[in-house]
């Protein structure tokens, strides 16, 4: 029986090698026994070349041998070397495999044609499916049609410009029915340099996403049930401590202590609604030409009563003439409720909180400053990030205050500043585009962005 050569490995001698070095070898016999016969005559002078020539063919042989001997020690190790890379390659390729089958995030590859090539253990658990059913069919089986265009233009967008894998949200359907929500990471899968093909790395958010709809939804009924009768509260105690109204001392108090109470929790509830807005991306500005010293002479008397119960004067200097700017009213609003809250906060009694306005070539500047515990400079960095208060733990808050502050005046086009010292107070400054600055027509109603930054 035949044997079949093992792979990669090359045959010591060729036969036609072998019957030419035969070929060879039975000339120099003849040329030697030619010129043994002739050593016998009395003058032998033709042995001499017949010996000669049996030498040559003897060297020829020899020198063959060894070369044919180096060029199969050559052969021999050069296929040892690929048989070792063959085995590296399938070994490498095993451990991807193998990777890829147990990971926990579920990956998808498809063909540029959007037919599915492949998929690991866990994108069959979370999507439901068996490989073998979806190998083959197009990916629109499990990606909602929007995901599947979004895929798409980022893989043209790529081939154009190869950039970096991106993450992607994609919307994908159970086998069951059910709606997933994916983040997926994206690559182009190449084949000797040319695309074939698209690699998904997804994680299955479902769950937070579904938490995030709930907090949102119940934030706005709280907000809305709780706002309402605190809103109805708290205009009552202000329209009984009207100077007019006859009141005892320590009825009048008392009403200060509630109307007090009543604008803190109104104040975090209204807090809490536009940080929901905020992060789900609904925060709508209704740019108009606003007068800025009247919004805070609104607020500020909102907050005199406040200020008074906590033993703090909040004093009001306003430049004149100061311009309109192109801003939401309601938003300059809360800017300014929610500095003023905050100085007043952190201001112990017999402090003083100050705001002013100012007219700049292109802004206006409106700054709220307060004589109290100060902010360190290491925390300037992350003073208006979520939830984020500074190191005096001794006032109550939720962290949420200077966040929509610095949100709010980014969405409007401009920035906060912050000049402190520990132990001797704070000032926040805002700065404001005025109307002639930016058009306020072209930024009506426009979406507002979140900070870029925690740094202002």
């Amino acid at each position: 029986m035949r044997e079949t050569p093992e792979p990669g490995a090359i045959p010591s001698q060729s036969p036609s090698g072998s019957m030419f070095d035969l070929f060879l070898a039975a000339a120099a016999g003849m040329l030697t026994a030619l010129a043994l016969a002739h050593l016998a005559r009395p003058l032998p002078m033709t042995a001499f070349p017949c010996l000669a020539g049996a030498l040559v063919l003897l060297g020829t042989i020899l020198h063959r041998a060894g070369t044919r001997t180096r060029t199969n020690d050559r052969t021999h190790r050069l296929a040892a070397e690929l048989r070792a890379s063959v085995r590296s390659l399938a070994a490498s390729e095993e451990r991807y495999r193998t990777i890829v089958e147990h990971a926990g995030d579920p990956i998808l590859t498809f063909d540029l044609a959007e037919k599915v090539t492949s998929m690991n253990r866990a994108a069959e658990r979370v999507l439901g499916w068996e490989r073998d059913a979806l190998v083959g069919t197009p990916v629109q089986r499990l990606l909602a049609e929007e995901s599947v265009r979004a895929i798409r233009r980022w893989l043209h967008e790529g081939l154009l410009t190869p950039t970096d894998p991106v993450q992607l949200e994609l919307t994908a359907v159970h086998r069951e029915g059910r709606i997933l929500h994916l983040e997926a990471h994206t690559s182009v899968l190449r084949g000797n340099g040319t695309p074939v093909g698209v690699e998904v790395v997804c994680r299955d958010v479902t769950v937070r996403r579904e938490l995030d709809r709930l907090r949102a939804d119940f934030l706005a009924m709280v907000g809305h049930d709780i706002r309402n009768p605190l809103g109805a509260i708290f205009g009552y105690t202000e329209m009984m401590l009207d100077a007019g109204s006859p009141l005892a001392p320590e009825h009048r108090e008392l009403l200060l202590r509630i109307n007090s109470n009543t604008r803190t929790v109104l104040t975090l509830v209204v807090n809490f609604l536009e940080v929901s807005k905020i992060e789900a991306g609904h925060l709508l500005l209704a740019r108009r030409e606003v007068d800025v010293n009247a919004i805070v002479r609104r607020t500020t008397d909102q907050y005199t009563a406040h200020a008074q119960l906590k033993g703090t004067d909040l004093l009001v200097e306003l430049a004149p003439d100061l311009p309109a700017i192109a801003a939401d009213g309601l938003q300059i609003e809360r800017i300014v409720a929610n500095l003023v809250t905050n100085a007043i906060k952190f201001t112990p009694r017999g402090g003083q909180v100050t705001v002013t306005t100012e007219r700049l070539p292109s802004s206006v500047a409106l700054a709220v400053a307060d004589t109290g515990v100060g902010i360190a400079p290491h925390e300037f960095s992350r003073i208006f990030q979520r939830y984020t208060r500074s190191g005096n733990r001794t006032a109550e808050g939720t962290g949420l205050g200077l966040y929509i502050v610095g949100t709010l005046v980014e969405a409007h086009g401009g920035f906060v500043t912050i000049d402190s010292t520990p132990g001797r107070g704070a000032t926040f400054t805002a700065y404001l585009p005025i109307a002639d600055w930016r058009r306020a027509d072209a930024d009506l109603d426009r979406p507002a962005l979140a900070p870029a930054s925690s740094s202002h």
